[in-house]
């Protein structure tokens, strides 16, 4: 077993007897600096998340949109609904995060690259970001991404046996179209990061570096339990947590129109709004979304059925060194 992973479970065992007002004054205590400085006023979200068709082709054990657990109608999202909201973003100057993942692999979106096409001529100072297991990429579609102005392809390599090998069809990706758009010098590998853009970004766009990630990672991973949605982790007894960033940073849109409050919501049950009847901006500062992160801002989950059910941390890494090592001891695997 990995080292850092054994270690982190016998903190995370450790955090599990303590207290529950304990542990919750830890995790407000780690989220207190993030939660005032950077999510009092989300002006605009960092990431809109597009689920362009509901469907996976990977048997990752820890989602429910994976082939063996989906029980969800195969629906497309109709491009008009799409077309909406690009042009609302370009009305708002969008310059943050579009991606077109949710619970979904979006290269098994035969068009694509129509949707990256228009976003990126009318919002071109998006960042553009496609997360994909890589199952499905091949020289054509790759080409098409890149061409028409994506800033990131992450890839995760999924292994039921722990051995890890890179896919020939990504090998030939990288050998005979990647490297024809992209020198070396100009491609970097970063942490990945769906809900915050920052500098680092936008500098990264401006010098038209590329960022392009292979992640590792295991069918088998136990995760968060994502507002009890998650196949393979269900809790009874949810800890005690506070705040979390997430709807203070994501808009996620799925093929109907419907906006969720976070990507935990697996099934878009507890509706923000519709894109379809309503402007995004509308919906993100509405009553609905106020009232979840006024909440959170009290640092009480409770108040939310998804959210009191759910173990998603929900705090970026702190830059203090000893509230990181808090943060190592509080998150749960």
């Amino acid at each position: 077993m990995n080292f850092k992973i054994t270690i982190k479970k016998i903190l995370s065992n450790f955090y599990k007897k303590l207290s529950p007002t304990t542990q919750l004054n830890i995790h407000n205590y780690i989220t207190s600096e993030e939660s005032e400085k950077r999510f009092l006023k989300p002006e605009i979200f960092d990431a809109i998340c597009f689920e362009l068709r509901t469907r996976c082709n990977s048997k990752c054990n820890f989602c429910a949109a994976s082939i063996q657990n989906e029980i969800r109608p195969d629906i497309s999202m109709p491009f008009p609904i799409y077309k909406k909201a690009i042009d609302e973003l370009s009305e708002l100057n969008y310059s943050n995060i579009i991606i077109y993942h949710v619970n979904n692999e979006p290269l098994l979106v035969k068009n694509l690259s129509d949707y990256v096409k228009y976003a990126r001529e009318k919002v071109p100072n998006a960042w553009i970001q496609i997360l994909t297991n890589g199952k499905s990429l091949n020289n054509k579609n790759g080409e098409e991404l890149l061409k028409n102005g994506i800033n990131e392809l992450s890839i995760n390599i999924y292994s039921d046996n722990g051995k890890f090998e890179v896919p020939k069809n990504i090998i030939k990706f990288e050998n005979e179209v990647l490297s024809k758009f992209y020198k070396k010098e100009n491609i970097e590998s970063t942490e990945n990061n769906l809900n915050f853009i920052n500098d680092e970004f936008k500098n990264k766009k401006k010098s038209k570096i590329f960022i392009y990630n292979k992640f590792k990672r295991s069918l088998g991973e136990i995760l968060t339990n994502r507002a009890n949605s998650s196949p393979n982790k269900k809790i009874n007894k949810i800890p005690k947590l506070g705040f979390c960033f997430l709807p203070f940073s994501q808009f996620n849109v799925t093929v109907n129109g419907v906006v969720s409050h976070c990507c935990a919501d697996f099934y878009f049950s507890n509706e923000m709004g519709n894109i379809q009847y309503q402007k995004l901006i509308d919906i993100w500062n509405g009553d609905k979304f106020v009232k979840i992160r006024n909440n959170l801002k009290n640092h009480s989950r409770d108040e939310e059925t998804m959210c009191a059910g759910c173990d998603t941390f929900g705090v970026y890494k702190p830059r203090n060194i000893f509230k990181r090592i808090l943060y190592q001891l509080t998150c749960y695997i």
